[in-house]
This record gives C-alpha cells, sequence and structure tokens, in this order.
C-alpha cells in the first residue's frame, strides 16, 4: 500500500510539472531529467527574461527557492546543479539585462545572489548556507560616486563556506577553499586557502577534482 502510495504521489507530481512547464513555456528552457519540485519554488520571471535548466537540475520537495529573472535577465542551471535549501532559502534576483550561471555538479545551499551585470559559478562548486554573491555596491556610496557594477567570476571545483561575503569586480580562481565568514574583496588566485575579514590567502592546496 506504501508503494502504491509513493507511485501516485510520484505521477502527480509529474502531472503538476507538465502543467508548470506549459504555464512558463515561453520563458523557461528544461532539459531531461529536471526535477518536478522546482514547480513548488517562488518564481518571478518578467518579459524576456529566461530560466534555463540543464539535464539532472534537482531540489528538495518543499517550497524554499525564491527566484526573480527581470525584463532582458538570463538564468542558467548546468547539468546536475542542486539548489538545496536543506538550510536556508536560496534567494536569486537577477536584474534586467544580467546574467547568473552556475556550473554542472555544483551545490548551492541556502546562498543569495544579487546580479546586475553577470556573476558566473564553475562547475563542481559548493556555496555554503548564508553565502551572499553581489557584483555591485548596490548604491552610489556618494553624490560624486556612481554605484559601481563589475562582473564576479568564481571558478571550478571553488569551496565558498558558510556566511561569506562575496563583493564586485571579485575572480576566485579554480580550487580554492574561502573559509566560512569571510569578506572577499579582491582576487584569490587558484589553488589556495583564503580567509579573513577581508579574505587573504594563507596558504596553497592542492587540486580539489574529486573533492565530494
Amino acid at each position: 500500500m506504501r508503494q502504491l502510495l509513493l507511485h501516485m504521489i510520484f505521477w502527480i507530481d509529474l502531472c503538476r510539472f507538465w502543467i508548470f512547464r506549459q504555464r512558463w513555456r515561453h520563458k523557461m528552457t528544461f532539459a531531461p531529467g529536471v526535477s518536478p519540485n522546482f514547480r513548488l519554488a517562488h518564481w518571478t520571471i518578467e518579459d524576456d527574461a529566461h530560466v534555463r535548466f540543464g539535464a539532472g537540475c534537482t531540489t528538495e520537495r518543499h517550497p524554499g527557492n525564491q527566484i526573480r529573472v527581470e525584463s532582458g535577465g538570463t538564468l542558467t542551471l548546468a547539468e546536475s546543479v542542486w539548489l538545496s535549501t536543506d538550510q536556508n532559502p536560496n534567494r536569486i534576483r537577477v536584474f534586467p539585462g544580467a546574467s547568473l550561471e552556475i556550473g554542472k555538479d555544483s551545490f548551492v545551499n541556502g546562498a543569495s545572489f544579487h546580479v546586475k551585470r553577470s556573476i558566473r559559478v564553475g562547475d563542481h562548486c559548493l556555496i555554503g548556507f548564508g553565502v551572499r554573491i553581489f557584483d555591485s555596491d548596490l548604491h552610489a556610496i556618494d553624490r560624486d560616486t556612481p554605484e559601481r557594477i563589475r562582473p564576479v567570476k568564481i571558478g571550478d571545483r571553488v569551496w565558498i563556506g558558510a556566511d561569506t561575503l562575496i563583493m564586485s569586480g571579485v575572480t576566485i580562481g579554480d580550487d580554492v577553499v574561502v573559509g566560512a565568514g569571510s569578506i572577499v574583496t579582491r582576487d584569490i588566485p587558484a589553488n589556495t586557502l583564503a580567509i579573513g575579514r577581508p579574505a587573504v590567502a594563507v596558504r596553497s592546496i592542492g587540486s580539489r577534482r574529486g573533492c565530494a
């Protein structure tokens, strides 16, 4: 009986996901194997905005992801991206004409992205809960200093610890670990452990290829 009930829930979820896909068919592109749980997210997608799901993208079966893509913006989740809501909601806002790309096999666990131009996360990345990533200062500093907007680039196999803040214009190289609670205000070279407020590289590390 329990197995039959689970099968019924599975097929009901698929039907609801089909309805969800029809609703958003002009604004979302789905590769095979995308989790039907994405229908439970809170979505705002404006005209001319687009969301692309790679094969096998997944999330948990409960509400939690809050995603807003404004006019002309794009959100790309590559193959097997996991937007986990186990700790906190993922909060994503892509402003008009901006783009957020999260590379394949990356795990995002209750983080926030605030994108006014471009943020790119590489493949096989781990982004902990409470992480916040900005590509702008959000406001002008004073009357003579307008808001600065500069792309953020995060390499492959990067692990960003919980409650880290990454500011605009930063490039993080491949195989980097950023310690929890750090504030990243400048570039971090590949194959390093970086910690602090502001974060600085404290030692070299080897390749993280194959790390869970």
